[in-house]
Formats: structure tokens, C-alpha cells, sequence
């Protein structure tokens, strides 16, 4: 059983105001660069490089704010170091803008970093960033108070894990610009346990080795349950020789029959599949001890109803994941689990998505998970996940989310993060509440987002079920969180709702905050329309602009909320509210102090604004032709900026560019759009530059003309109904992959109706389906312009047969409209379906 944890020295932190500002702003302690000393490296409140305080027993505890967490954090700026350190920078695409509290220690080759350990430790996990392309070592020894040195076990360092480039969902590809996604962690057991005292160096073997912090604790080993089923005797290999994929799953369908526990002991299992689990207890030795790695590797429930009486704990889930691919179900835990279900005392890494958990389903505990490294979501509720706990789980560097809950198409309901920490989430928000009802997120700690996303948000957003109840955000504490959104452009809060898909109505509850050094606003109210906000409560102190920043209509109550030291002013004068006049009527009661002042006016502060960031649309082109567009590039300061690289997506080119844009000053880029192929054209021209939020993205289109080649290419098109995500433009868009379904039980016929834009005289029509789809027949009729053009005719398309391709021809005819009457599809009877529509003339 676990010890239990003292009682959290977060408070007293966060009470020492002064101290929490200044390491907060980047002012580095006098330690940093000191002579070795005997006394204990400074440690971490873990996640905010905030100082532990208190005892050397209390050091490193978050008690009740935060996850509890086994480890004691280091810093890598409060260690000794002959190294260099790095930032402070917010600026996305700086690295030190993905350092926990925005710092880090950069080592050249011989260069070291000495931590004195302040509580004993047998583990080590050290967050670092080495160069892309980048495999090496970092020497670790320990020298005892005596002065005594020892060899430990190096660790091995890659960029295997790291590094992403372009635009969302990313790429590998560094000749996409846009490099962020830097750090990594490497993990091992130093075969021995250290005392207090120690002195831990770690030396850099490769230059460019970058440390940002260290986690070091004592791991226990879990012996086998008494009467469990032991995974070795189905033939799983505890030293990652051969594949145990088949074998663990064999042995998870045996301990479930026989109603015992599954016991993994210690080692390194290969596993390349998903391991399905329903009504079984699955036990490894322990995080350290026992790992499941592999391509594709995770732990999941059955599809719906799914799976219940699932008890999973002590080991960890490694995958291999290098790039994000949205196309791929590629998550540590996933499926639908409830029914009482628990998860606990896990460690994911490298996946796409820590726990992706579908719903419908309810009631399910996870506790205690460390989630770092991945590429999109750390935890994400999805779709209709109802009265599951997140408690004491530790999440950091994410690609997305750090923890969502997303009522995609059915209400997530009656679910909590509670006593959580989520740190630097590459992308996006640290907790976000997307729809649903009833959800809270409690006594957790968010810090360091980076773009895209601030600590908490509240949101209708993502088609999700409009939010209703009350969803409650109390007693939290935000560190360094909000970000620069850079095409809206937005400057996000760290407690900020955005009412986007929908006017927020239900209740939103926030109590007891505390938003400390937040980028921007420290609250923020955006979109449509916000009612029924209740914020109570609240400490604000260094918001990098406003206390309260009003983007939407809509009503408040702001009770005790107290502020100091905001960022926004004017000639020394403090503004505590941006009210932008969309008609937020905002209530004070009690003692609501430091947030008086109110202006319009959003400061200007280094993003810069695209005149056409909606897009660029180049039209028909006809082949051989170049047509030229500009897109104008406005810097509202308060400091020049200067463009580093643009780079147009493929069928553009850059044909004039910018270099430095001064503050208050504008700059044309002109792009030329010349089709060699008769297709649809589109993509994102990229511009990369010195501004804090870049890098900047426009979608350009166009389409290539060929008089004799497919005239429907990305013409107008529309259908009687249409499935969400599969409407016609789909059968227009030259990819067969992607096709148009009608809705679902809106009965037959359906019809679809295409605008050539022009009259052209016709003879051919070609119509298709995704070429990996079974056979099919579908009754569909043709008319031009109103007049009847082809009968309605039943066609059968077949994989076989033209790759789901049938041709109709008939004599040419001038024509600009054409409508497709469908009735009937043998394979898939409630809905009509096309992939392409091809017209061709002559």
C-alpha cells in the first residue's frame, strides 16, 4: 500500500508571493550557477517549477492540488551546471517555450549537470531534447557525501520521439518549417538505491543536449497476487525476443474465465496489436518493471455495450509512435470500460493518444496514470462517457488536449478530473470541458501551455452536445497558462469559454482559483453568447494583460475575485477588463479589487494579422495559365517582425515576398497558382516568423481547368440530405477515398444536383466508389437542366469492374446543371452513396 502523503506545501507556495513571481518571470535562483554544495538541490512542487516547501519529508508533495505523485522533481535551472541556461520565452517554436516554467539548461559535449538529492531515489526520468536526427547517451554518476563516485546505468537519448514540423496534424519533415514538439523523456533504474545527499551528474555526450528537469523516486517491485495466472506460462517472453502479443491476450482470455487475476511479471514484453480486456484483472510488478511496447500497442475495452469489471495496474504501455496520423485508432488505453472499472498505477508514453475512452458508458476510476509524450490527447472521455474519475494522474508534453472530455454526438455527463496536473500541452488547452453536462475539474494544477489553448476551458465547440447543468471549475490553480491563437486572431485566457458552435446557457460554476503569471487574460468569455457565468473566489496576480477579458454577449456574477500586478495599461494607467462592446453585462459583488479600469482595446503584442485569413481562392484555372493573388501581412507591433521563410503548398508559388515587417506596417506577399493537371488544388501556404505565435497558416485553393478533362471537379454541388462529415462537395473533390452519403432513413429517392458553373456540350458521366468497397447496386436516374437525360437505371458498381467505376454515355448534349435521382443501394439500404461524379465533354 501506498504511504500517505503529507499535507500539500502548494499554498504555502503560492502564499509566498514575491518568490512565486520572480521565479515565475524567469529570474533565476542564485543556486543555478553555484559552486557544489552538500545541501539538496532545490526541488519542484512537481509540474510548476514552483519551490517545495517545508520539510525535507514535504518536498515535492501537492497534498491535495495536483496529482500526488511517487517522484521528486528537479529543475534543471536550480541545479549546478557548468551548462548554459535557456529562456525564458513564451514564443511558440522557441524551444524554451516547451520548458517546464520556460527554462531549461543547455549542455555542450564534457558539460554536466550535478542535482543533490533531497529524498532517496532508485529511478531516474529526465525530461531533454537532443538535435533532430540525434541518438546518444547521458553519462550518469553518483558521489556520496564522502565523496565516493559510482558508475550508473547511462541513459539513452533520441529524437526518434520529437520534433514535428508544419502545420496541424504535423509532419517529420523539417523542410516544412514550423519545428516544435522538442522534448522528450528517457527513464531507467539506477540498480541501487541512493541515499539523501547523493550527487547525481549527468554529462552530455553529443552538443545540443538540452536537460529541463529530473524526476527521481524510489520504485517498488509488485510480487505476484496469491492464486494468479502467471502470462510467462502462456509463452509471453519477458525479454522482448518474440512477439507476446497473442500470448498475453491468450492468458487475458483465461484469467477472465477462470475469474483470476493476471499476473505479468517483470520485463519487456513486444506486443504489436491491441490486448482486448473484459471482466479481468490484469497485474504487472509494477511501472518500472513490467512494459508492453510495440507498434500499435494499447489496452482495450470491447466495442459497445463494451466492457466492465476491468481492473488494470502496475505496468506500462510504451509505444512507438513518431508522427500524429488521425487516421489510425492508436492510443494506450481505449475502447468503451465501465461498469465499475479501474485503472491505476499505469505509465503511457508515445502513443497518439494516452486513453482515448468511447462511451456510451459509466462508471469508470482511473488514478494514479503518468501520460507523457504523445501526440495528440493525453486523456480524452469521448462521445457519451458518463460518472468517471481522473484523480492523481500526471500528464505532460501532449500534442493535444492534456485531459478533454468531448460529447462528440452523446452527452459526457457526471465525470471529474479532480487532484490532476497537466503540464505543457504542445497544442491546445491542459483540461477542456467540450459540451455535455454536470462535469467538473477540481483541485488540479494546470502550466505552461504553448499555443492554441489556455489551463481550463468550457466550451461549445466541436459539435458537441450543447453544454447544460452545471459544469463546475473549482478550487484549481492555473501557472503560466493562455496562449496566442494565431489566425483568429485570439489571444487565449487561462480560465477562458468559447460559446463557438452554440450560445453557452447551461451554468458554469468557477470557485476558488488561483491564475498565476497567466500569458494573457487571466479570464476570457468568447464566441456568441455566455449566460449564467458564476466565478467566485478567485486570485489573480501578474496576468500578462487583463483580469477579465469580454469577447461575447451574454451576463456574469464576478464575486471576490481579487487582482495585482496586471499587464495591461496605458500611460502607466491599469486596465483590469477588455470589454470589446458585445454586450457582456458583468456583476460585481463583495470584494472585487485590481480589475477596475476597462478599455476596448486588445494590446498589441507581436501577433500579426492576415487581411485574408479565410482563405485565398484562385478558381478555375485552365491548364497552362498562371493567375497571381496577394495576401497582406499587418503587424500591429509594438516590435518589427520579420518574415523567415514562407513556403506555398504544392501548384503555388511564391512569386514576391516579405522580409521585416515594421510595427504598425504592412507587407504583400504575392502567389501565383498554375495547374499542370487537371485537379482539385489546395493546401496551406506557411509563413514562419519572429512572431510569438506563428507559425501563420492560409489555406489556398483552386481548381485546374482542362475543357476536356473532369468538369465537375470542385464545382457546385448539392444533395436532398446528407450524412454529418459525408456531404456532396466529397463526390467533387477528385479524391475517390472521401464520398457523399445521404441521411440515413431519410428515405428514397435522394437527389443530388451539380452546377458546372457554364453550359458545355456532354457525352460522358463516370461514377464511382471507393475502390476497396464491396459490390453494390444503385437505381439512379439523370436529368440536364430540368429535361430528362438518362432513364433511371439500375447500375451496379464492383471492385472488381473498373475499380467502382460505371460509365454512362449518351448523345452529347449541352447542358450546365445535372441532377442524379438515387433510389435503392443493395449495400447499404438506408442511404444512397457516391464517391465521384466525373463529367467530360465531347
Amino acid at each position: 500500500m501506498r504511504p500517505t502523503r503529507p499535507r500539500s506545501t502548494l499554498p504555502a507556495a503560492l502564499a509566498a508571493v514575491a518568490t512565486v513571481a520572480a521565479l515565475a518571470a524567469g529570474v533565476a535562483p542564485a543556486s543555478a550557477h553555484a559552486s557544489p554544495s552538500p545541501r539538496p538541490t532545490p526541488t519542484s512542487v512537481p509540474g510548476t517549477a514552483l519551490p517545495s516547501l517545508g520539510t525535507a519529508q514535504q518536498r515535492g508533495a501537492t497534498g491535495d492540488v495536483g496529482a500526488r505523485v511517487p517522484f521528486t522533481e528537479y529543475e534543471a535551472e536550480d541545479a549546478t551546471t557548468d551548462g548554459t541556461v535557456v529562456g525564458p520565452s513564451r514564443a511558440y517554436t522557441q524551444l524554451a517555450s516547451e520548458a517546464s516554467g520556460r527554462e531549461a539548461v543547455r549542455l555542450r559535449a564534457g558539460q554536466h549537470l550535478d542535482v543533490v538529492l533531497a529524498a532517496p531515489a532508485n529511478a531516474v526520468d529526465v525530461r531533454y531534447s537532443v538535435p533532430d536526427g540525434t541518438d546518444t547517451t547521458l553519462a550518469l554518476t553518483a558521489t556520496d557525501p564522502a565523496g565516493r563516485a559510482t558508475a550508473l546505468p547511462p541513459l539513452a537519448l533520441t529524437s526518434r520521439y520529437s520534433w514535428a514540423y508544419g502545420n496541424y496534424p504535423f509532419t517529420n519533415d523539417p523542410a516544412d518549417g514550423g519545428a516544435h514538439h522538442f522534448f522528450d523523456d528517457a527513464r531507467t533504474l539506477l540498480g541501487t538505491t541512493l541515499p539523501a545527499g547523493t550527487t547525481v551528474r549527468f554529462t552530455a555526450h553529443a552538443d545540443g543536449t538540452v536537460l529541463d528537469l529530473a524526476d527521481l523516486e524510489v520504485a517498488t517491485r509488485t510480487a505476484a497476487p496469491r492464486g494468479s495466472v502467471d502470462a510467462t506460462a502462456f509463452g509471453a517472453d519477458p525479454t522482448g525476443t518474440t512477439d507476446s502479443g497473442e500470448a498475453l491476450q491468450a492468458a487475458i482470455d483465461a484469467a477472465s474465465s477462470a475469474g483470476k487475476t493476471l499476473y505479468v511479471p517483470a520485463g519487456t514484453y513486444r506486443v504489436n496489436r491491441q490486448l482486448v480486456v473484459d471482466d479481468v484483472t490484469v497485474v504487472g510488478a509494477g511501472a518500472w518493471y513490467t512494459t508492453l511496447t510495440g507498434d500499435k500497442v494499447g489496452v482495450f475495452g470491447k466495442g459497445a455495450p463494451g466492457s466492465t469489471g476491468v481492473h488494470l495496474s502496475g505496468f506500462a504501455i510504451e509505444g512507438t509512435t513518431v508522427v500524429r496520423n488521425d487516421q489510425t485508432t492508436d492510443s494506450g488505453l481505449g475502447g468503451v470500460i465501465g461498469g465499475g472499472s479501474t485503472i491505476t498505477d499505469l505509465w503511457i508514453e508515445h502513443t497518439k493518444v494516452g486513453a482515448w475512452l468511447d462511451g456510451p458508458s459509466d462508471g469508470l476510476t482511473l488514478s494514479r496514470l503518468r501520460i507523457q509524450n504523445t501526440w495528440a490527447d493525453g486523456i480524452n472521455l469521448h462521445d457519451g462517457v458518463a460518472h468517471t474519475t481522473v484523480s492523481d494522474t500526471f500528464v505532460r508534453n501532449t500534442g493535444d488536449d492534456g485531459m478533454a472530455m468531448w460529447s462528440d454526438r452523446d452527452a459526457d455527463h457526471d465525470n471529474a478530473f479532480t487532484r490532476d496536473t497537466v503540464v505543457l500541452p504542445i497544442l491546445a488547452n491542459a483540461y477542456a470541458v467540450y459540451g455535455g453536462h454536470d462535469n467538473a475539474v477540481t483541485r488540479s494544477v494546470a502550466a505552461d501551455t504553448v499555443t492554441h489553448g489556455g489551463g481550463v476551458h468550457v466550451g461549445n465547440r466541436f459539435g458537441a452536445v450543447p453544454l447544460a447543468g452545471t459544469t463546475t471549475v473549482t478550487d484549481d490553480v492555473l501557472l503560466r497558462t493562455g496562449s496566442l491563437n494565431p489566425d483568429e486572431p485570439v489571444q487565449d485566457g487561462a480560465f477562458w469559454l468559447w460559446a463557438a458552435d452554440a450560445p453557452i446557457t447551461g451554468r458554469v460554476v468557477a470557485h476558488g482559483l488561483t491564475i498565476l503569471d497567466s500569458s494573457y487574460a487571466a479570464i476570457q468569455v468568447h464566441g456568441s453568447s455566455v449566460a449564467g457565468l458564476d466565478v467566485s473566489d478567485v486570485r489573480i496576480d501578474r496576468a500578462g494583460t487583463f483580469a477579465v477579458q469580454l469577447e461575447a454577449a451574454g451576463s456574469g456574477t464576478f464575486r471576490d475575485v481579487v487582482a495585482t500586478h496586471l499587464g495591461a495599461s496605458t500611460q502607466g494607467r491599469p486596465f483590469g477588463v477588455l470589454d470589446d462592446g458585445s454586450g457582456f453585462a458583468l456583476t460585481r459583488q463583495g470584494r472585487t479589487t485590481g480589475w477596475n479600469g476597462t478599455t476596448r482595446t486588445l494590446p498589441a503584442l507581436g501577433q500579426l494579422e492576415l487581411a485574408e485569413a479565410t482563405g485565398v481562392d484562385f478558381g478555375f484555372q485552365e491548364l497552362g495559365t498562371t493567375t497571381a493573388r496577394t495576401l497582406t501581412i499587418h503587424n500591429p507591433g509594438p516590435r518589427a517582425v520579420t518574415v523567415e521563410q514562407v513556403r506555398p503548398p504544392a501548384g503555388f508559388t511564391l512569386t514576391r515576398g516579405c522580409t521585416t515587417v515594421a510595427a504598425g506596417a504592412s507587407c504583400t506577399l504575392e502567389l501565383a497558382f498554375s495547374p499542370t493537371a487537371s485537379a482539385n488544388y489546395s493546401g496551406l501556404v506557411t509563413i514562419d516568423s519572429t512572431s510569438p505565435a506563428g507559425p501563420y497558416v492560409v489555406m489556398l485553393t483552386g481548381v485546374g481547368f482542362d475543357p476536356d478533362g473532369n468538369l465537375a471537379l470542385g464545382r457546385s454541388i448539392t444533395s436532398s440530405s446528407q450524412a454529418s462529415g459525408f456531404g456532396p462537395a466529397n463526390a467533387v473533390d477528385g479524391n475517390p477515398a472521401t464520398y457523399f452519403e445521404s441521411l440515413d432513413g431519410a428515405g428514397y429517392p435522394q437527389t443530388v444536383t451539380l452546377d458546372l458553373g457554364e453550359t458545355f456540350s456532354v457525352d460522358r458521366i463516370v461514377l464511382r466508389l471507393p475502390p476497396g468497397w464491396g459490390a453494390r447496386t444503385q437505381n439512379i436516374g439523370i436529368e440536364a437542366d430540368g429535361a430528362p437525360l438518362v432513364p433511371a437505371t439500375d447500375y451496379t458498381l464492383d471492385p472488381a469492374v473498373d475499380d467502382n467505376a460505371v460509365t454512362i454515355t449518351f448523345p452529347a448534349t449541352d447542358l450546365r446543371t445535372l441532377t442524379f435521382t438515387l433510389s435503392g443501394n443493395t449495400g447499404w439500404p438506408p442511404a444512397s452513396q457516391l464517391s465521384e461524379i466525373e463529367v467530360y465533354a465531347h
